[in-house]
């Protein structure tokens, strides 16, 4: 049973989680996830808002004409907000293991100038101090800043520093416009006392300024922070995109500088790291990767959407209590131990503070809401080394003309050859990780694919391509690196269902308290694939109505959203699943309601039922209501 499978996994992760004392991060565990992340180009046009590229497989199975697939994929350079960066009232990250100071938020800061800059580099943009428009906030005083020490310094790293600490925004780049790394300090409790920045002061380039960040920590003895502030640092810009709806926010560990052990002696610490920010900057501006790297923690192979809960259950039991305690040091002690690859992105991301992805933990848990840079996606999948979907290292091995195919499989068709179908609904991101359940007859599957369920699909990814540039490969080739195996080459084979192994996934109400997540998980996956048909059913599962009027269309959009279109859709879906599952037990030969079943499933008949007689007219009602709007009607195309 998927919860007991789970209670047991998830029990002993947390106990090893609890139990472990190391916790902080070393270059070579931020470098593992570079895995086959291309390198971002040294040159883009100034213009540029985002960059295109596309990755290109090939499928190694010589039993179909489909040879070569590229996928697309654009990634923004631009950010919506500067992120307003304040000092957290936690105490989880006021210690740093065995350290004396904590730096933590100032070299966050540093390393957030050297991205941001390094880019406007890349597209020959100026950059330029704004301390004048960075006013301090009138209940706070200066005296109540701590000063920060930096008798080792020149006159020009001082004015930096004084610059990119001070509230507001310290620099500026050329046409104001914002980076995804663009900070505003509110307050961050740290000041750069007798220093005067002017407007006319030359900042430093990214280069110069990562010595300066170098130079802090061994001045402060704070070695063992800085790759966690870099890993901090990458995924800033995914703060901005999971909070786009709202000014995006930061909260950063409480500076303490107390003692100054050392003099800095030069610029080596930083020279190795500095190497590989062409690699850096690609994995923090595609956001997508970051987030899907980090939710793999939580996918498993071998469960269906309906079961999800079952297997988020758990999960949602071990963490909770830390995670009403703010105790995110131990949260991310124990998703490392689930994928220890993932660790530093947990790690860098829960030093931003709970706005971040660990604040969306227990809605996703509790509940199968859809979180966003967090859906299916091969490309991210391959480029980190780090499954998380069931579109992850699989290979479709083809069914005979009288057998049933798993439905798994055919929604990867559905994904592999989006552009076969007249409308682009196929082409929307999945929502989430988990596979639809069980098998469909052949003769359901619509005629776009259902040449291919007979053929053997074992997708290698090739290389990824900037425009006019040369295939990059990626980042294994530059580091000589043994990488796992090809995730999408057919190596790591989770079988043709993907998860819908009959009886290895039964799942009883007994001890089952996360059936909504359940019931969402299932709903989302249904209803993006809107031409879902089954037996039994004179229509689709999810019906499929015309698209008329640009109204109807913004409707259909809120998809990739992981919403359901319209409660008569979440009705149809769970009606279906109920029969489905009836189906299937009536085949094994067991009763429809077992001693352990909540008897609540009587009263979802009666109810089913009795909304039998109503759902034409209510749908057909709600299908006027969503094409047509009483304030501004829309002619039929």
């Amino acid at each position: 049973m998927v919860l007991s499978r789970s209670r047991t996994h998830w029990r002993r992760l947390g106990a090893f989680g609890r139990a472990s004392s190391h916790f902080d991060v070393s270059p070579l565990d931020l470098r593992a996830i570079l895995s086959r992340i291309p390198a971002l180009p040294n040159y883009i046009p100034k213009d540029a808002r985002s960059i295109a590229g596309s990755a290109r497989w090939t499928n190694t199975a010589t039993a179909c004409n489909a040879k070569t697939r590229v996928m697309p994929r654009s990634i923004s350079l631009r950010g919506t907000h500067p992120l307003v960066c304040r000092i957290s009232s936690l105490e989880t990250f006021q210690n740093w293991e065995r350290d004396t100071n904590n730096g933590l938020a100032l070299l966050i800061v540093g390393w957030a100038y050297v991205f941001g800059v390094n880019l406007a580099e890349r597209q020959g943009r100026s950059i330029s101090y704004a301390v004048q428009e960075a006013a301090p906030h009138d209940d706070i005083e200066e005296d109540d800043n701590q000063p920060l020490d930096l008798g080792y310094a020149t006159l020009a790293e001082k004015k930096w520093w004084k610059a990119v600490l001070a509230n507001g925004q310290g620099w500026k780049v050329e046409g104001d416009i914002v980076l995804p790394w663009t900070l505003s300090i509110e307050n961050i409790g740290v000041d750069v006392p007798h220093v005067a920045v002017h407007p006319s002061d030359m900042p430093p380039s990214s280069l110069q300024a990562a010595s300066y960040v170098g130079r802090l920590a061994i001045a402060y003895g704070l070695g063992d922070q800085l790759t966690a502030a870099l890993a901090a640092a990458l995924c800033i810009p995914l703060q901005s995109a999971i909070m786009s709806h709202w000014a995006p926010e930061i909260d950063l560990p409480k500076p303490s500088l107390a003692v100054r052990p050392f003099d800095p002696l030069g610029e080596s610490c930083l020279l190795r790291e500095l190497k590989l920010i062409d690699y850096y900057m690609t994995l923090s501006l595609d956001t997508p990767t970051i987030g899907c790297a980090m939710w793999s923690v939580f996918w498993t192979q071998g469960v269906p959407c309906n079961s999800a809960g079952a297997w988020f259950g758990p999960i949602a039991n071990v963490l909770r209590p830390f995670l009403d305690a703010d105790d995110h040091k131990s949260v991310v002690k124990i998703l490392s131990q689930s994928n220890p690859r993932a660790r530093p992105l947990w790690l860098g991301s829960a030093l931003l503070g709970p706005s971040s992805l660990i604040g969306r933990i227990e809605m996703y848990l509790d509940r199968g809401k859809w979180v966003p840079c967090t859906g299916p996606d091969p490309t991210a999948a391959v480029w980190t080394g780090l499954p998380h979907s069931f579109l992850d290292g699989y290979c479709i091995r083809g069914v005979t003309r009288k057998e049933s195919v798993s439905r798994a499989d055919v929604w990867r068709l559905r994904r592999e050859f989006a552009d076969s179908y007249g409308t682009r609904d196929m082409e929307q991101p999945l929502p989430h990780a988990w596979p639809p359940f069980g098998r469909m007859r052949q003769e359901d599957v619509e005629l776009e694919i259902r040449d291919h369920l007979t053929c053997t699909h074992r997708w290698r990814y090739v290389s990824w391509s900037w425009g006019t540039e040369l295939d990059d490969v990626g980042f294994s080739s530059f580091a000589r690196l043994s990488r796992p195996c090809n995730i999408m080459a057919g190596q790591l084979d989770l079988g043709g269902d993907g998860g819908s192994q009959i009886g290895a996934l039964v799942v009883t109400n007994q001890g089952m308290n996360h059936i909504e997540a359940s019931d969402n998980l299932t709903c989302t996956m249904f209803s993006w694939a809107r031409s879902q048909v089954e037996a039994g059913f004179f229509g689709t599962v999810v019906p499929v109505r015309p698209v008329i009027g640009i109204r109807l269309v913004q409707r259909q959009s809120n998809q990739t959203n992981g919403e359901p279109s319209s409660p008569i859709i979440g009705r149809n879906i769970a009606k279906w699943v109920r029969q489905v599952a009836a189906s299937a037990k009536l085949e094994r030969g067991e009763p429809l309601l077992s001693e352990d079943e909540s008897t609540d499933g009587s009263a979802d008949e009666e109810d089913v039922k009795g909304s039998d007689d109503n759902d034409e007219e209510k749908e057909k009602k709600e299908d006027d209501d969503d094409i047509y709007d009483d304030d501004e009607k829309e002619e039929p195309l």
